[in-house]
């Protein structure tokens, strides 16, 4: 049940339900969810609110909605691993229509692209897992780990 007095808004509340529900599979991948209106009277709220959760799962890739039909739970996406190039720049960006529609993107999914002097790839952020190499720190040092931290300009 939603909790009105919570500190969390009520769609987010609604948004931790559902993602519970498709988590332990009692929404599972390609199961429709409840209508808008179903929802909203099984947990006393409005309609703005059952909208609100929903765009944040499908936010999260949880779930796929087109106009005019329930949503969907989606299968899990298979991630595929790219290991970038030294000195590759990796920026995110949403695709334009014609991009979503070449790699089936769903709407809300950014496109990652990985890109060098010489080349430049593109990836569904949802399907993907870029590795880098680190950057070397001056005088071989890791910040953050094992109590190394980092110099300070104050001296």
């Amino acid at each position: 049940m939603l909790d009105r007095r919570a500190d969390v808004s009520l769609y987010r509340q609604l948004a931790s339900a559902l993602r519970d529900q498709i988590r332990h599979g009692e929404l599972p991948p390609g199961a429709e969810l409840p209508s808008e209106s179903d929802l909203s009277k099984r947990h006393g709220v409005s309609r703005d609110v059952v909208r609100d959760a929903m765009a944040v799962l499908r936010a999260e890739g949880l779930i796929a909605t087109v106009r005019g039909r329930r949503a969907m739970v989606r299968e899990p996406a298979v991630k595929v691993s790219v290991q970038a190039p030294p000195a590759a720049e990796i920026t995110a960006r949403m695709p334009t229509v014609d991009e979503r529609r070449h790699w089936n993107i769903l709407e809300g999914v950014p496109l990652i692209t990985v890109r060098t002097t010489d080349m430049e790839t593109h990836h569904p952020a949802d399907r993907v897992v870029v590795h880098t190499a680190p950057a070397p720190a001056p005088d071989g040092a890791l910040y953050g780990f094992g109590g190394d931290e980092a110099p300070s300009d104050s001296g």
